[in-house]
């Protein structure tokens, strides 16, 4: 009797360790999937900007350029103000640009390189006339979003129209790409 019993003990406890171990895994979801505004942008390095009244003029590091890089990254989406519009991270690692009331509009992908790096491949619709790849690396997470460095090209006419209302011009041999390093916020919505 008593060996019956033990037999049924082993039984029970085998089969209680084969429900448990297929359980399904939870998977794990990225931080970086939400929708999130370009809350805060500042040069990462001084940019040196050739002008036709001053010269070689420098931009310090910290200097803050957020309205022109949510003009240069969001532009493709018509919104009434850049702080209505943002940028939506989605599971399936597609990538949209979004104003509040609007349609979404398809600005490509993304990808999570690693826990601190994060690549956003923006299209030609987004960012015409080829699209581009935004890598931003080094970010750090806190309770409003995600703060990181990233490299962005500007145009010439971006640092034209950015340096207009200092009553300043560019020189005829700026390049055609400003490459600048930033530190972007992004600020979940």
């Amino acid at each position: 009797m008593k060996t019956m019993n033990f037999k049924w003990l082993v039984m029970i406890l085998a089969f209680f360790v084969l429900i448990t171990d297929c359980k399904d895994e939870e998977k794990e979801v990225s931080k970086f999937i939400g929708d999130f505004v370009i809350s805060k942008a500042q040069l990462a390095e001084a940019l040196t900007i050739p002008t036709n009244e001053a010269g070689n003029i420098s931009i310090p590091a910290g200097t803050d350029i957020t309205q022109a890089i949510q003009t240069a990254l969001l532009s493709a989406v018509s919104c009434s103000s850049p702080d209505k519009s943002y940028v939506e991270m989605r599971e399936d690692n597609s990538l949209y640009l979004s104003c509040e009331g609007s349609s979404p509009l398809n600005a490509g992908t993304w990808e999570e390189v690693s826990a601190t790096s994060l690549k956003l491949n923006m299209n030609s619709t987004a960012i015409p006339p080829v699209g581009f790849v935004l890598t931003v690396t080094d970010i750090v997470e806190d309770a409003n979003g995600l703060t990181g460095i990233t490299t962005v090209p500007l145009t010439k006419a971006m640092i034209a129209g950015m340096i207009a209302s200092m009553q300043l011009t560019l020189t005829s041999s700026a390049p055609e790409l400003f490459i600048v390093k930033i530190s972007i916020e992004f600020m979940e919505k």
